[in-house]
Order: structure tokens, then C-alpha cells, then sequence
């Protein structure tokens, strides 16, 4: 039984970085939106819109190997403040010049600095999470990352697309994540960098999990990229966009909570092909009834989340203790590769054939990943629920650190 001394304590060391990546996270919400509804406004054609988006997942995916070096040689401190003010540098530049060379380069320096963001905060968590109350900072950060990201959409109403001021906004939010982190009377621990598996190992002890995690990058990242460009093609305006994207984040926060607690009590793979059929229902239910469209966002949101987390945690199912950590770092790079393919490859589809193929293309990846979840239940080896291992909720949005915080939780 954890103490309520404990969570007290626990809390305190804890709440500056909860506190600095909900700013964090606000600001990064409203930046992905706003970022394609302006690029849209300028004329950007779709497949170059795909392009710029997709740069952000690159650099997301170079941070995870130059960030570890870096908080090893100055600290988590020193790290968080730099990347902070990389990020908040970065999206003032893209508010003063509008072109789409200049914004690939700048979205991959705004990677760099979120993963690295992320990196800090992960694995400053890891060392501050007490093995008894893992489960609980891990569901906290879950919320806090979610949560901002939620709120981050309604700020777009706040201006014009076509001003600089949601700029400057996003600006201010990521500075203002650095007061709560600099100012903590509390050292910073020291870093140990989380070992991937080999893609091929990984997919030889779970094929299906791996399929899931390609799924939902390739879902959230080319809805949070494309999505808005989409909803306003179907004539919905700044206000309704933001929302369209918030039900969806919203969706991605509340309902891996039912569908975690369900595959805890029935073999997971099952609860795969169930979410994987869901949302290809409710992809072509947004084609064909487009005023479902928020509805459904939050349910896709839901699916998405859902499938990121259960297929990790079938994953951690099929390993030994000591290799959790490995493995989800894998499935989290895994997952990063997914997202930076993604909305180049809507934004190319979407280019040739319109809009309207939008939810057509997820409706074929859902059907794909519900196929291979048929096919793996009848030749995969099944694991007893009384054997499988706790879900907990992992942020879509997240850097490998996180199996750091979830391997004892």
C-alpha cells in the first residue's frame, strides 16, 4: 500500500515537470494545426504540405540519437533549456517567413527539440517515479500530454491564421515551460540511454504489435498533419477545425482507459482486431456521412491511442522483464518511422485524387491491420490472461524513455 506520504513527496519533486510539458504540449498542439491551416492559406500545394509536415517526425527520429549524447556531457537542466529555447525560436522564424524550403528545414530542427523535450522529461520521471507509484506518474504524464495538446487547439480562435500573433503565442507558451524546470530545488539525475531491440527481433516475437504501432503513427501523425487541411476542405471553419483536431486528441486520452481495462481481462490480439475493424468503421462512416465528422474524431482518436498502447502492451507480454524497455523504445522508433512517412504519402494521394480519398486511405490501412490481426490469431502462439501484463496507457506522442517509466510500473 503506497503511502500518502509517499505521493505527497513524490508530487512535489514531480509537478515542475508535469507543469513545463503541459505548456510544452499546449504550444505544440496549437503549432501543428495552425502550421497547416497557414500553409494552406499560401498556396502550398498538399503533397508539399505532406513534405514539411513529415520533416518534423525526421528530426523527431534524429533527436533520439543526439539528445542521450547530449545530457550525458551537460545535464537534463542545460538540455531542456536549450532545446526549449531552440523550439521557441523555431516557430517565430515560421511566422516571418513563409515558404515551404525554409519551413522543411525549420520543422526539422522543432523535431530535434521536442523529442529532446520529451527525452528530458521522460527520463527525468523514470528517475523520480518510486517503483510503487510508477503507475500513476505514468498515467499522469499520459493526461498532461494529452491534455495540453487538447487545450492547445481552442487557442487558434485567438487570432487570424494569417497574423503572426498565434506565432509569437506558441513562442511564449514554450519559453514559459522553462520557469517551472529551471527554477526546482531539485537535482537532475543522471541519464541512462534505453537499448532498442533489433527491428527483426522485435517483429519475430510479435508481428502484430509491430503492425500496430505502424498504424497508429501513420494515422495520428497524417491526421494532426493533414486532418486540418481536410476539415477545411468540407467547408468547416478555424473554430470547428480546432475542434475537429481537439475531439480527436480528446478521443486519443479517455477511451484507452475502457479498452486498456478490457485487454487486461482477454487475449489482446482479439481486442486488435476489434479496435482495427472499429475504425475502419468509422472511417468510411466519415466518408459517406461527413457530419459525423467530430463524432468520429474522437472515436478514431480512441481506436488509434488504444492500438499504440495494447500493442506495446502485447509486446511486453511476450518478454522477459529485463527486455521491456528495449522493446518499447524499438516500437516508439518504430512508430516515429510511421509518422514521418505519412502525411507525404497522403499529401501525395490527396494531391492527385483530392480530399475526398482521405478517410478512404485510412479505411485500407485499418482493413490491412484487421486482416493480419485475423490472420495472427489463428497461427500466433496465445498467451494465458492470467499471465499478460498490466496495460498502461503510453502516450503516442512520446520518446523511447517512456519504457523506461512503464517497465516497472
Amino acid at each position: 500500500m503506497t503511502s500518502f506520504k509517499e505521493i505527497r513527496l513524490s508530487m512535489i519533486l514531480v509537478w515542475p515537470l508535469l507543469a513545463g510539458m503541459f505548456m510544452i504540449m499546449v504550444g505544440n498542439g496549437l503549432q501543428g494545426t495552425l502550421l497547416s491551416l497557414r500553409a494552406q492559406a499560401d498556396g502550398f500545394p498538399v503533397s508539399i504540405i505532406g513534405v514539411v509536415m513529415s520533416l518534423y517526425y525526421c528530426g523527431y527520429l534524429v533527436g533520439w540519437y543526439i539528445v542521450p549524447r547530449m545530457i550525458r556531457s551537460v545535464g537534463h537542466i542545460r538540455v531542456f533549456a536549450a532545446f526549449a529555447s531552440l523550439a521557441s525560436t523555431t516557430i517565430l522564424v515560421q511566422g516571418l517567413f513563409v515558404d515551404p524550403y525554409s519551413w522543411g528545414f525549420i520543422r526539422i530542427l522543432s523535431g530535434i527539440s521536442f523529442v529532446g523535450l520529451f527525452i528530458v522529461a521522460e527520463s527525468w520521471l523514470n528517475n523520480i517515479a518510486t517503483n510503487k507509484l510508477r503507475g500513476q506518474i505514468l498515467s499522469g504524464y499520459f493526461f498532461v500530454v494529452n491534455g495540453g495538446f487538447f487545450a492547445g487547439q481552442f487557442l487558434l480562435n485567438l487570432a487570424p491564421i494569417e497574423d503572426i500573433s498565434l506565432f509569437v503565442l506558441v513562442s511564449v507558451l514554450i519559453s514559459l515551460s522553462l520557469v517551472p524546470i529551471t527554477l526546482a530545488n531539485k537535482p537532475s539525475p543522471g541519464y541512462e540511454e534505453p537499448e532498442n531491440l533489433p527491428f527483426r527481433d522485435v517483429i519475430k516475437v510479435s508481428p502484430l504489435a509491430v503492425a500496430g504501432v505502424l498504424l497508429s503513427g501513420f494515422t495520428g501523425a497524417g491526421l494532426l498533419s493533414i486532418g486540418p487541411i481536410y476539415a477545411q476542405s468540407i467547408g468547416f471553419e478555424s473554430s470547428r477545425i480546432a475542434l475537429f483536431i481537439a475531439m480527436y486528441v480528446l478521443g486519443c486520452g479517455t477511451i484507452p482507459l475502457l479498452t486498456g481495462w478490457l485487454s487486461d481481462r482477454m487475449d489482446r490480439r482479439k481486442m486488435v482486431i476489434f479496435l482495427a475493424f472499429a475504425g475502419m468503421l468509422i472511417c468510411v462512416s466519415s466518408f459517406l456521412l461527413p457530419w459525423l465528422l467530430l463524432l468520429n474524431a474522437y472515436l478514431l482518436g480512441g481506436a488509434v491511442s488504444s492500438i499504440h498502447s495494447i500493442a506495446i502492451a502485447m509486446m511486453n507480454d511476450r518478454l522477459s522483464h529485463k527486455q521491456i524497455t528495449s522493446a518499447t523504445a524499438s516500437l516508439i522508433l518504430i512508430n516515429g518511422i510511421s509518422s514521418c512517412v505519412a502525411p507525404i504519402i497522403l499529401g501525395v494521394f490527396l494531391g492527385i485524387s483530392g480530399t475526398d480519398s482521405f478517410f478512404i486511405i485510412y479505411a485500407l490501412v485499418f482493413i490491412a491491420l484487421l486482416c493480419f490481426g485475423i490472420y495472427r490469431n489463428f497461427t500466433g502462439k496465445a498467451i494465458d490472461v492470467e499471465n499478460q501484463s498490466e496495460f498502461h496507457p503510453i502516450p503516442t506522442r512520446a520518446s523511447p524513455s517512456v519504457g523506461q517509466i512503464s517497465e516497472s510500473a
